[in-house]
């Protein structure tokens, strides 16, 4: 076959171009037993290196083959409380916010994405209504420390410090523009709302002279009595800070400053749930500028009612395609909108005990507001401690998955 495939191609009166190709042929089917003797051997060396039984085989689901022993039985009399397990694995238990009864396997849960706050300034001053603060991006361990050095820096003597509560109340001072009055500073260091965030709070007290004798005694205002001078501290303290990001220790001490974060992720009555520990002005501001990033759209609020009506579009699934990127069709993408007022949907939602035992969402049976778009963030609790739902806009519950993802993604933009 090789002989007629050559002399096909190199024909020739030519008595030496005959020879050519004769010993063309000859040294082509070498060739040809040669590459076939190769790839043999490679076919078998990948077996012998990379297969089943070779060297270098994909040992991870190894584990799956490991066989179970029995636990060590010590002889009786002998105490057995030092050969427990060393490195237990807690039960997932209700309130567990990866809790699912209904879950047919078991699916390794993602990690909770990080803040948005995180990646950006490391010392920021944040703003909502009369409140001010100063955002770090570290523990309060690292941030007690820095603090303490910055009074002592700046000669304010600290008349009392409580590294439990992570309060610091300097002495009364005077200012030099100002020989009326005296001051005093009480400086609160807070977990953030995010992991590994701080919040520094600063109020500000002032007394006239003439009062001097009471000063000891004096109660702090729930409010700065000035707020040029609280604001002339946080500034002054925050680009201190800001300057000095890579120096400074972490206090041991302080490591519990605040108990746990401002925002958590759990389960209640089988339902996920963010639990916000803010008072309500702020609740409502932080949750106001959540609902508007990372794909999600507010349609209109209720802070009163403790209602925003939202969409969320994931930004990734709504890139254009390359094709319409070439036509440069879809790059400006128009936000969402709804058919319905907030006021529609609050007025055919449910309430109370309906709410609470609400079936899961099946939009295309809804005969009331029909195809209903967005979601319902359902605000609710007292004072410093609210509970945030999301719902469908008929109030009735999402799927676990769909909802653990959507609480995910707002409590990641909260501030």
């Amino acid at each position: 076959m090789a002989r007629g495939c050559f002399t096909t191609i190199f024909m020739s009166p030519d008595a030496d171009m005959t020879i050519m190709t004769t010993t063309c042929q000859r040294f082509t089917a070498f060739s040809c037993y040669a590459a076939l003797s190769l790839f043999c051997v490679m076919l078998s060396g990948c077996g012998l290196f990379f297969g089943e039984e070779g060297i270098f085989r994909n040992r991870e689901s190894d584990y799956l083959k490991a066989d179970n022993i029995p636990p060590l039985v010590l002889p009786p009399g002998k105490h057995s409380q030092a050969m427990g397990e060393l490195y237990p694995i807690p039960a997932i238990t209700a309130t567990d916010f990866g809790y699912d009864p209904e879950a047919s396997g078991f699916d390794v849960p993602r990690p909770m994405p990080i803040s948005a706050n995180l990646v950006q300034e490391n010392v920021k001053i944040q703003r909502v209504g009369g409140e001010s603060w100063i955002l770090l991006n570290v523990s309060p361990g690292e941030v007690w420390p820095r603090v303490r050095n910055f009074l002592n820096v700046n000669d304010l003597a600290v008349s009392r410090a409580d590294i439990g509560k992570g309060i610091i109340e300097t002495s009364w001072l005077q200012f030099k523009t100002d020989l009326n009055t005296y001051d005093r500073y009480r400086l609160q260091i807070d977990q953030g709302v995010q992991p590994e965030t701080s919040e520094i709070h600063i109020l500000h007290m002032s007394i006239p002279v003439s009062e001097k004798d009471r000063a000891p005694d004096a109660a702090w205002p729930r409010r700065s009595v000035n707020a040029e001078r609280e604001k002339w501290l946080l500034d002054e303290l925050a680009a201190t800070l800001a300057s000095d990001v890579s120096e400074g220790g972490t206090s041991l001490l302080a490591q519990s400053i605040g108990g746990s974060v401002k925002a958590g992720l759990t389960m209640v009555r089988g339902e996920p749930v963010l639990n916000i520990k803010l008072d309500h002005q702020r609740a409502m501001a932080t949750l106001g500028y959540a609902a508007k990033q990372d794909g999600f759209t507010t349609f209109e609020s209720d802070a009163d009612a403790g209602l925003f009506y939202v969409e969320y579009i994931d930004p990734e699934e709504n890139k254009p395609g390359w094709l319409r990127r070439l036509f440069r069709i879809g790059l400006d993408p128009k936000p969402p909108t709804t058919p319905y007022s907030l006021a529609q949907i609050k007025t055919n939602m449910l309430t109370g005990d309906d709410f609470k035992n609400a079936p899961v969402s099946n939009r295309r049976k809804e005969k009331e507001l029909p195809k209903a778009p967005g979601y319902l963030l359902v605000i609710s609790g007292d004072e410093g401690n609210y509970q945030v739902q999301i719902r469908d806009p008929y109030g009735k519950r999402l799927k676990l998955g769909e909802s653990r993802e959507l609480l995910t993604l707002l409590r990641k933009n909260l501030i």
